[in-house]
């Protein structure tokens, strides 16, 4: 005799998917035998909880992939990393529910390069490149609180990406940023250099932001003589 409080969780399950398979949405496969491949055919996938890829893990993913993220998804990257969208048919990123965040995608790959094209990341939480390198290009990072959190990131490159509608467009905490062709503009904050970040690159592509373009706290801790509260942004962060 099965209980009854499991055949109810089997039965909210199968609901569940059920619903998925109506609506057209597929559940983010699992890992099998460490590779999950991404389907043109199949999307667009929902993905609830997060998912972090090893060093030896293979993430293929065909242009024209949608991937709905759940309130508590996450996609975290440690080993090398290609995502090849088109310009006809990007790689797009985004929440469920368009009035809830996700927690975003993280590259930490360490000393494999990441090469990233033709991608969308909308409604995350925050995305973030850690003690890793590699390109971005023709990237739009669209309506999230940390459009990109770059952080001991020795050369990340931006080329013909976007930024906007984000609280925090750019922020480089420590590593060198390089932009070429790109345009942030239309979010509250554009690009934030922390004492540790480098930027290389025309200023000029980061403007019309509402409340600054580009702030850097070396310079401005340096006329007040004080250091920065990392309190503050774990307050942010708390709050969000």
């Amino acid at each position: 005799m099965i209980p009854f409080a499991n055949m109810a969780r089997c039965l909210v399950g199968l609901l569940a998917l059920a619903s998925l398979a109506v609506s057209g949405e597929r559940p983010f496969p699992p890992l099998e035998n460490g590779k999950v491949s991404l389907l043109a055919a199949e999307s667009p996938y929902v993905l609830e909880q997060g998912v972090v890829f090893s060093p030896s893990d293979t993430f293929s993913v065909e242009p024209g992939v949608t991937v709905l993220m759940g309130e508590y998804a996450k996609i975290m990257f440690r080993g090398t990393v290609k995502i090849h969208g088109t310009a006809e048919h990007p790689v797009v990123f985004r929440s469920l529910d368009s009035n809830t965040s996700w927690n975003g995608i993280h590259f930490t790959s360490m000393n494999r390069d990441f090469d990233i094209k033709n991608l969308v990341v909308e409604n995350a939480f925050r995305n973030s490149v850690f003690r890793s390198k590699g390109s971005f290009e023709n990237v739009r990072f669209e309506n999230n609180y940390y459009g990109l959190w770059l952080d001991d990131a020795p050369e990340v490159r931006l080329s013909h990406c976007e930024f906007s509608k984000n609280r925090y467009a750019l922020s480089v905490r420590a590593g060198q940023v390089s932009i070429y062709d790109s345009r942030i503009s239309d979010n509250v904050y554009g690009l934030f250099l922390e004492s540790g970040g480098t930027f290389v690159g025309d200023k000029k592509q980061v403007a019309s932001n509402s409340e600054a373009d580009i702030r850097s706290e070396a310079d401005e801790l340096a006329k007040q003589g004080k250091r920065v509260n990392r309190a503050i942004w774990r307050h942010l962060e708390t709050a969000f």
